[in-house]
């Protein structure tokens, strides 16, 4: 359980950090991107300006990812994307809320969120088929 506490601690200022990057007039409109009918899974990690309004810092990113107790990576399919593998992380302790992980060039792992579970579980369903 110790190594949960600076963890915990960590997502609630992200989470609330994040929420405040996505909203608000002007700002690129994450959940209407997600649950649009036409939106496809590829579109969204290709997305520039969806990536850049819920990106957290990578610092963030690397203390949520190196927990074990954080929460479980699902793989997404392959021809999701054309950037590399990506992932999504269900946080343990937040069943409506996810964070989608991906590769940039020379490897590194960015972190996206957190998003809506059912709207991205919706976009990952269609991609699977």
């Amino acid at each position: 359980m110790s190594a949960l506490k600076p963890v915990v601690p960590a997502l609630a200022v992200v989470l609330g950090l994040s929420a405040c990057a996505t909203t608000g007039g002007g700002k690129f409109d994450v959940d209407s991107f997600l649950r649009a009918s036409d939106t496809a899974l590829p579109e969204v990690l290709g997305n520039p300006a969806f990536l850049s309004a819920t990106r957290m810092p990578a610092n963030e990113c690397a203390v949520m990812l190196q927990s074990a107790s954080t929460g479980v990576l699902e793989d997404l399919p392959p021809s999701s994307s054309a950037r590399g593998p990506a992932w999504v992380l269900h946080p343990a302790g937040s069943p409506a809320q996810v964070w989608l992980v991906t590769s940039e060039a020379g490897g590194e792992r960015t972190c996206h969120g957190p998003l809506p579970a059912d709207a991205m579980k919706a976009l990952v369903d269609r991609a699977k088929g």
